[in-house]
């Protein structure tokens, strides 16, 4: 509770402060308070002191009372395609944790692995990155830790002393976190970056560019990953009988039924639909991540009921997004993103491409072990990032995903939405996680800095 009030005065004072600090050339005093407020809620956020979909929703209407939007402009920035777009994508994770998909991918990983304890690892890790993909990264890290759970426990693995269950119960969210930069669907920070960046500049970002992005930077991470967790926590050999419950799991799912069937194809339809939406206009991305919502529930499929995407979709994210989405959008409105650019990091104008590059991801990896709240990241970085890109003519485009892949991403501390899920259960500490966090940091900083920027520009981005 102390902490709760702390965090509640600090965030007041830091709004006082920007009310009243002095006048600032090229900074106007909506412009002054709209930094303000978002910082604020960053002290709200880490400090807990209400839920993060309430804090954001606050710091939105404050708005309006510093004159920074009307109230009509205020409601009209919460509500856009993106908030549609992640509502419609969270039916994609509630149809998967329907189906054996994830069963059957452990089986084939199992069979794969040999009962070789570390090529399992490397198995779950990119099991969960390929189910990320498509799936919010909530779900597909809990599918795929259930699935290591069942092996752990029947191997008598203790929490907190077996090393196979602390490479499994950390890599299985690095995988999640990884996967889920792979498409513009794979999480919902994704799709925030791309509506921020073509609200801030008019440039869009099509499907096929970011996978053609995502995959190159997925399969690169989630093998250093997988390196410096057996490097770290030797894992020690799985037993035979843990390997046989998993198969005869596997063997009950039996044949895909009608159901699942129609699941897996609807989604096979909507990336075909996605990844064509780069060539053909009037395929709109958001349109076909409703049209698939839609056809969950077509008379004919009927794969899902009203109550279960009810319950599926993380409301939370959806006002959260939305209230993030206002304020970035007051920040730009008002020139304070512009303002950032030019005298925070006006220094940065004589900067290298890779230099920018790798220096973001940089500053990234530290707000989001600060702030472990992504969307809040994504807000406040997406605009001067993207702008400062521009002022050394390096791609905008390029910046603002790596922007998003460290919005989405971080393997230092177990305090994001995605680790805690497997954090729980005991099996690791927090300096478990920073020791082998540590090496796949560094490696997303390299990749953001030497790769990304040249394969950018290998697909005219």
């Amino acid at each position: 509770m102390k902490k709760k009030w702390l965090g509640l005065g600090l965030g007041i004072l830091i709004l006082f402060t920007g009310y009243f600090w002095p006048e600032t050339a090229g900074l106007t005093q909506p412009g002054k308070m709209s930094i303000a407020i978002l910082m604020a809620g960053i002290v709200l956020w880490v400090t807990e002191v209400m839920p993060l979909a309430i804090t954001a929703l606050l710091l939105m209407v404050c708005m309006p009372y510093f004159e920074i939007f009307n109230w009509s402009t205020t409601w009209s920035k919460f509500i856009s395609s993106v908030i549609f777009f992640i509502i419609a994508t969270f039916a994609i994770s509630v149809a998967l944790i329907k189906t054996s998909l994830a069963t059957r991918i452990a089986g084939v990983l199992i069979k794969w692995s040999q009962g070789n304890s570390k090529r399992l690892v490397l198995g779950f890790m990119a099991g969960t990155a390929l189910l990320s993909a498509v799936c919010n990264n909530v779900p597909a890290c809990s599918l795929f830790m259930s699935l290591a759970l069942s092996i752990l426990i029947t191997d008598n693995a203790l929490p907190g002393k077996s090393n196979l269950g602390k490479c499994l119960m950390i890599g299985i969210p690095f995988g999640a976190m990884i996967g889920g930069t792979m498409t513009p669907a794979g999480t919902s920070i994704n799709i925030m970056a791309m509506g921020l960046l073509e609200e801030a500049t008019g440039i869009t970002i099509s499907f096929l560019d970011w996978m053609l992005m995502g995959i190159p930077f997925a399969i690169i991470i989630v093998p250093v990953c997988w390196l410096s967790l057996i490097m770290i926590f030797k894992p020690e050999d799985i037993s035979q009988k843990s390997i046989d419950i998993l198969q005869n799991r596997v063997a009950t799912t039996g044949k895909l039924n009608k159901e699942e069937k129609k699941i897996i194809i609807i989604i096979a339809l909507m990336l075909a639909a996605w990844i064509a939406s780069t060539w053909i206009s009037w395929l709109d991305a958001t349109g076909i991540a409703v049209m698939g919502l839609i056809a969950f529930f077509f008379p004919g499929i009927e794969v899902l009921s009203w109550d279960e995407f009810i319950k599926g979709v993380s409301w939370e994210v959806v006002l959260m997004i939305g209230g993030v989405n206002a304020v970035a959008a007051g920040i730009m409105s008002t020139g304070a993103a512009a303002w950032i650019v030019d005298s925070i990091m006006g220094g940065a104008s004589g900067w290298s491409y890779p230099m920018l590059a790798g220096v973001t991801a940089t500053v990234m990896a530290v707000l989001h072990g600060i702030c472990p709240v992504g969307p809040a990241i994504c807000g406040m970085a997406t605009v001067p990032i993207s702008g400062l890109a521009e002022l050394i003519n390096a791609s905008p485009t390029v910046l603002t995903i790596i922007v998003a892949f460290g919005a989405g991403i971080t393997f230092l501390l177990p305090l994001d939405c995605v680790p805690l899920i497997t954090y729980g259960k005991g099996y690791y500490k927090m300096v478990d996680m920073v020791k082998a966090g540590i090496i796949p940091t560094i490696a997303v900083i390299l990749v953001s800095a030497f790769i990304l920027p040249p394969l950018g520009a290998l697909i005219g981005l």
